[in-house]
C-alpha cells in the first residue's frame, strides 16, 4: 500500500473509494471531500460485493464503508477485504449508535466510524488523522524496507559479528534470542562446531604462489558448505583467529565427523594448505561459548606443538585401533628414540605418550558406544585393546562408569 500516488510527476494525494447503498450519502460525501486537495475519489460503490471489485482494481488508501449495505454488508466486506489489502484505513459509517456493533468493527482493524448523518467537522478530523497515519506508517514502512536492504547488504559482516560475539559469551540469552531472529538465522539443536584452521603447506608464501588468505579463505568455505550440504541447516564465519568455522546439525554424529576429515582430506588436496581441525558438539545455545572457548583454547594450544609431536599424534590417530600401538612405533615412525619422543611429547601436552593413546581410544569408543549398535567386545577390538574386560576397566577409570552403563545413560 502506498501513501501517495505520483501521476506525470504531481502528487494527486491518498486516493478513496465510497461504499454506501445509499447515493444521498455517496454524494454528500463527494461534495464534503473534494475540498480536500490531498485526497481524490477513485471509486464509489453501492453494495459490498461491487465494492470488493473496485477495492481490487484500485487499491485505495481510504475507505469509507457503510456497515449496512446488500450483498455484503460491512463487517463482510472488511473480512474479504484483509485478504488483499493492508495498510489503509477503513472508516465505517452506520446508523446505528450501537457500542458492540462498533466494538467488533474496531477489532476488524476499523480506523474509526461516523455517524449518519455525517456532520463535515467530524468527517475531516476523521480523515485528516487518518491522513497522518499514512504518512506515518508510509514513513515507517519504507525505513523497514531500508533496514531490511541494509541487513541483506550487510548479511555476512552482521552474521560474522554475532557469531563472533555469540561464541565468545558476550550476549545474554535473550540477546541471542534477538539476534537470531533479526538475521533470520537457524541455529541446530545439538549444534556442530567445526573450526578449521589453514596455513600455508609450502615454503613459497601464498602470494608467491597467486594465493591471499582471503581467496584461500572463500575457497574453503565454498568446499565446506558443499561437503556439509547434507547437515542443514549449516552456518559459516571467520573468527578473529582467521580460522573457518561452521554451525551445523551434526546428526548423525559420525557422518558429520566423516565430513569433517572430508573436508580436511579436500582441502590439502585442492589447496596449498596444512589443515587443522577441530569438531565439538553443543547441545544447548546456553553452552556453546563455554564449550566452544575451551575446546578452542586446547585446539590452539594443540597447533603449538612442533612438528614431531604433531605428527606422533596423527600417527595415534591413525594406529589407536592397533593392539601393537607403542611409544617405540610411534618414535620409529618419526625416525627419533622413544626417549626423545617421551621427553618431547610430555613437555608439549601435559601427558604422557600412554595416557594421550588411552585419551583417543576412549574418546573413540564413545563415539562408537553412542553412534552405532556395535556390541562392547567389537568396540573394545576396534578401540585397540585385546579384551573386553581391559576395555571395560580403562573406561571405567576413565570416565567412572562401564561402557554399558555410559551406553545406557546416553539413550
Amino acid at each position: 500500500m502506498t501513501s501517495l500516488n505520483n501521476w506525470g510527476g504531481r502528487t494527486l494525494g491518498y486516493k478513496a473509494l465510497i461504499a454506501d447503498d445509499e447515493e444521498m450519502i455517496r454524494e454528500g460525501l463527494v461534495k464534503m471531500l473534494s475540498g480536500d486537495a490531498a485526497l481524490r475519489i477513485v471509486a464509489q460503490a453501492e453494495d459490498g460485493e461491487t465494492a470488493i471489485e473496485l477495492a481490487k482494481e484500485h487499491l485505495p488508501d481510504i475507505l469509507f464503508v457503510d456497515v449496512d449495505m446488500p450483498f455484503l454488508n460491512g463487517l463482510e466486506f472488511i473480512e474479504k477485504l484483509s485478504d488483499f489489502l493492508s495498510g489503509a484505513v477503513i472508516i465505517i459509517i452506520t446508523g446505528y449508535d450501537d457500542f458492540r456493533y462498533i466494538q467488533r468493527a474496531l477489532r476488524l482493524g476499523v480506523f474509526d466510524y461516523l455517524l449518519k448523518p455525517i456532520m463535515e467537522n467530524a468527517l475531516f478530523d476523521t480523515v485528516n488523522r487518518a491522513k497522518a497515519w499514512l504518512c506515518q506508517n508510509h514513513k515507517e514502512v519504507k525505513y523497514l524496507e531500508w533496514a531490511k536492504l541494509q541487513i541483506e547488504k550487510n548479511r555476512q559482516a552482521l552474521t560474522t559479528s554475532f557469531f563472533s560475539g555469540w561464541l565468545d559469551g558476550h550476549y545474554s540469552e535473550p540477546e541471542i534470542d534477538q539476534q537470531i531472529e533479526y538475521l533470520n538465522l537457524r541455529v541446530p539443536t545439538p549444534c556442530g562446531v567445526t573450526v578449521v584452521h589453514i596455513s600455508s603447506k609450502e615454503s613459497l608464501t601464498l602470494l608467491e604462489q597467486g594465493w591471499n588468505e582471503d581467496l584461500l579463505y572463500y575457497a574453503a568455505e565454498n568446499i565446506a558448505l558443499e561437503l556439509f550440504s547434507c547437515f542443514e541447516p549449516v552456518s559459516s564465519y571467520r573468527n578473529d583467529g582467521g580460522d573457518l568455522v561452521l554451525l551445523s546439525a551434526c546428526e548423525p554424529r559420525r557422518q558429520w565427523e566423516e565430513a569433517g576429515k572430508s573436508l580436511s582430506e579436500a582441502l590439502q588436496k585442492h589447496l596449498p594448505v596444512q589443515v587443522e581441525r577441530m569438531q565439538v558438539v553443543c547441545d544447548s545455545r546456553k553452552e556453546m561459548p563455554e564449550i566452544y572457548l575451551t575446546s578452542m583454547e586446547k585446539f590452539q594450544t594443540a597447533m603449538q606443538c612442533s612438528s614431531l609431536v604433531t605428527e606422533t599424534k596423527r600417527y595415534i590417530e591413525r594406529h589407536y585401533g592397533d593392539m601393537q600401538l607403542s611409544l617405540q612405533a610411534a618414535a620409529a615412525s618419526q625416525h627419533v628414540s622413544p626417549e626423545h619422543l617421551s621427553r618431547m611429547f610430555r613437555h608439549e601436552t601435559g601427558v604422557t605418550f600412554v595416557d594421550y593413546v588411552t585419551q583417543t581410544r576412549i574418546r573413540k569408543a564413545v563415539e562408537l558406544l553412542l553412534g552405532s549398535d556395535l556390541k562392547i567386545y567389537s568396540i573394545a577390538e576396534q578401540t585397540g585393546y585385546s579384551t573386553q574386560h581391559y576395555f571395560s576397566v580403562a573406561f571405567k577409570r576413565a570416565l567412572g562408569v562401564s561402557p554399558l552403563e555410559y551406553r545406557k545413560g546416553h539413550v
